[in-house]
């Protein structure tokens, strides 16, 4: 539903003032949004998912990692046929200060969709994981803190709408999900 209100092309109600008041704030700054940015790049985190996927498949993870990378390879195929799809431009400069370069539509927000896709998995596996229940919390709870700093940091550089932003976050979680389901399932 929000990809469709998303078509409209313009901010959706909340959008601007969103905006506006976020980049108001000093925090979370230049620096910090750009390495954000950075680390959250789709092609950044499919190069570490990768990476990640091999490792596992070599250590004997073989359904862990064919679900990871089966759902990484869905995930940036779906980034890309809904920003096509969509095709929402950015906010401009004359509604906020753009801090920022973009190189694709709107939404969803691939700086947020990608590293919900990668690190909400790592988070899952830890959570199903034999590990203490604190490093299983502290594990899920940085993700939590990591994700929600990115979406405000694509925000406060001007480079999307809060709607996009959430979109990353939903579009994340429809492949996730049954991902991590997946990889946890006990059949052969």
């Amino acid at each position: 539903m929000l990809a469709a209100l998303a078509a409209g092309h313009g901010p959706l109600p909340g959008d601007l003032s969103a905006s506006r008041t976020v980049q108001d704030w000093p925090f979370p700054g230049q620096t910090f949004s750009d390495v954000l940015r950075f680390i959250s790049a789709t092609e950044v985190v499919v190069a570490i998912g990768a990476v990640l996927a091999v490792v596992a498949f070599l250590a004997g993870r073989r359904r862990p990692a064919l679900a990871f990378a089966a759902g990484l390879a869905l995930m940036v195929l779906l980034q890309f046929l809904v920003k096509e799809f969509v095709d929402r431009p950015r906010p401009t400069t004359d509604l906020v200060d753009l801090r920022a370069g973009y190189t694709s539509p709107s939404f969803p927000s691939g700086h947020t969709m990608s590293p919900t896709y990668l690190y909400g998995f790592l988070a899952a596996a830890a959570l199903a994981s034999p590990l203490p229940a604190g490093a299983r919390a502290a594990t899920a709870g940085g993700v939590v803190a990591f994700l929600a700093l990115g979406g405000l940091a694509n925000v406060w550089l001007g480079v999307h709408w809060s709607s996009d932003v959430i979109g990353g976050y939903l579009w994340a979680l429809a492949v996730l999900v049954p991902a991590a389901t997946a990889a946890a399932s006990n059949r052969p």
